[in-house]
């Protein structure tokens, strides 16, 4: 949770936070970086991105995903976007698409340009096949951030496959 000292200290905007790298996102323009090939953010685990850059305050990501997660022992299989019911408490996002693929940043904030708000360090957000925008916020001191993925589901133990995630980046 964040305390009001915290909020103070956030970007009003998503604009402030660096406009240029955000709005390049935005406008479609040239990342400064494109997974070479994609990879398997596989669906019984969290895998973090390799970030062969690192992740920078004031980068913007832009996640894409294709494919489909096993999701129980029996074989059944939910795309990235997951089911269109929408995940109860207790599991990972709630109010969100069960068995969507999500993301999570291990240190500093996402701006999550579709939803128009911030998501805490360590706080899954929605991905789907197309995450939107991210916008980061990094404090000083607050250690190396990691990309994490995984999939909307309260139980990964069962679940296997994974979607095949590209991340974009601009800084």
């Amino acid at each position: 949770m964040l305390t009001a000292s915290a909020l103070a200290i956030l970007p009003a905007s998503p604009a402030s936070a660096d406009p240029a790298n955000l709005n390049d996102c935005r406008a479609n323009s040239r990342p400064s970086y494109v997974d070479v090939s994609s990879w398997q953010a596989r669906g019984n685990y969290i895998d973090a991105w390799q970030a062969p850059y690192g992740i920078e305050s004031s980068d913007a990501l832009q996640v894409s995903a294709t494919g489909s997660t096993r999701v129980d022992y029996w074989g059944a299989n939910k795309n990235v976007e997951g089911d269109s019911s929408l995940a109860p408490a207790g599991w990972p996002l709630p109010g969100e698409r069960q068995y969507m693929l999500m993301g999570r940043l291990t240190t500093g904030y996402v701006w999550h340009d579709t939803r128009h708000r911030y998501y805490e360090p360590g706080e899954w957000f929605p991905v789907g096949a197309n995450s939107g925008c991210l916008g980061i916020v990094i404090f000083a001191g607050s250690g190396t951030p990691k990309l994490q993925f995984g999939i909307n589901d309260p139980n990964i133990g069962d679940n296997g496959g994974g979607p095949y995630v590209t991340v974009r980046q601009w800084w």
